[in-house]
């Protein structure tokens, strides 16, 4: 029995001096004003032992795991965090961009958004200059050279050099798109050029700005324009599809019809079709009473049996699904890999992510499987890399 106590001694003598060992890492006292910005992130910051690298192609470590996070490549740059700062690498895994901001995003147009540690909003070139004089507390991209911004009075656009696109701030905004931006004030919606001149008027209730032409509705359906504001259509619809190639499919009096970008009937769809969407490759997903099909730009069937699901189109092929498998059809709606899979990705770069049983794979066009599931974490190909994370504990 004196040996048990003596144990029980032992152990609370040990406990006491460790507990008296100093933290290696010093305490930092957040709210004192003389912490910066940068201080008080790093007394919080705890990095993983789950660091993040890229693949290529063929399933090599082509960049190592160095880092806390990446985000996909673009315009041959990618943004990465190294120990708790982010910056830019190149597909060497080359450090371009110092790490120095709290937050980085993927470049656009030779401009990329950064945070700094004050959280501010700053836009740098490829070599890291700021481009911007002033920086934003909420900003987004950098869209034909102007910036979407938020202050306390509302939305507005604002150039590199500072200068405000409107005279008066709105309640909504979006990204140019096509030389075209839609904005919005107390509740409807209008469309703006890069000089801020009104192409539509704040009276619609939504804006949707298409490759080819604008679609408007109101309170009498829905209409099309020109990207100089010019009606293209006598008659409204009831409602109007995304348009890709030049088609679209509208709703008028219970009925669907395809409708060029002028407005002009091309020619009804068949009554066992309930609605209709693009799906890219210049294709229409259809549905019907039993599932899903396809249907091509002038209306002839491509999918014989109809499927649970069918999503868009990447390089040719489209995920299909029969009941809980996945697998992939072509453009001719034919079977190209057949389902069998739990879960399934888009092709990009060539390869597609797949669920196996030892995890998530990459496959080819053909469905062999080219790269296995070794990896913790992995994301979609962008510019022949892909993120992969790896535990190094």
């Amino acid at each position: 029995m004196l040996q048990f106590y003596k144990s029980i001694f032992i152990c609370l003598i040990l406990v006491l001096i460790n507990g008296c060992v100093p933290d290696s890492t010093p305490h930092i006292d957040t709210m004192d004003e003389a912490v910066t910005e940068e201080d008080a992130f790093y007394a919080d910051y705890d990095p993983s032992d789950m660091k993040f690298g890229y693949i290529n192609t063929a399933g090599q470590l082509a960049i190592r795991d160095l880092y806390d996070g990446v985000r996909e490549f673009s315009e041959g740059l990618a943004a990465a965090n190294l120990n708790g700062k982010w910056g830019y690498i190149d597909q060497f895994g080359r450090t371009i961009v110092d790490h120095e901001f709290r937050s980085a995003f993927a470049f656009t147009e030779g401009i990329a958004r950064v945070q700094d540690f004050e959280k501010q909003y700053w836009f740098i070139d490829k070599s890291g200059k700021r481009l911007n004089s002033q920086g934003f507390t909420e900003a987004y991209d950098c869209i034909n050279g102007r910036i979407r911004v938020i202050t306390e009075s509302g939305y507005n656009y604002i150039s590199l050099e500072g200068d405000t696109l409107l005279p008066a701030y709105c309640s909504g905004a979006k990204d140019f798109k096509n030389g075209l931006a839609v904005v919005s004030r107390f509740g409807k919606y209008g469309v703006i050029d890069p000089s801020g001149a009104k192409i539509l008027p704040f009276s619609f209730q939504k804006i949707y700005v298409d490759d080819t032409v604008i679609r408007a509705s109101d309170v009498n359906g829905v209409s099309l324009y020109s990207y100089s504001g010019k009606s293209l259509s006598d008659d409204n619809f009831d409602q109007i599809t995304q348009f890709q190639n030049n088609k679209a499919v509208a709703h008028r009096n219970g009925k669907l019809i395809m409708i060029s970008n002028t407005g002009e009937i091309l020619f009804p769809l068949t009554k066992e079709i309930k609605r209709a969407e693009p799906a890219g490759s210049n294709i229409w997903r259809i549905y019907v009473n039993d599932g899903v099909k396809l249907l091509s730009s002038d209306g002839q069937m491509l999918t014989k049996n109809a499927h649970d699901q069918i999503f868009n189109f990447s390089e040719g092929l489209a995920c299909y699904a029969v009941g809980d498998k996945w697998g992939y059809i072509n453009k001719a709606g034919n079977v190209h890999i057949p389902a069998k899979y739990d879960l399934i990705w888009d092709f990009k770069d060539g390869r597609a992510r797949v669920v196996t049983k030892g995890g998530i794979g990459f496959i080819d066009p053909d469905g062999k499987l080219v790269i296995p599931p070794i990896f913790s974490e992995v994301k979609d190909f962008d510019e022949g890399l892909a993120r992969v994370q790896i535990y190094r504990g």
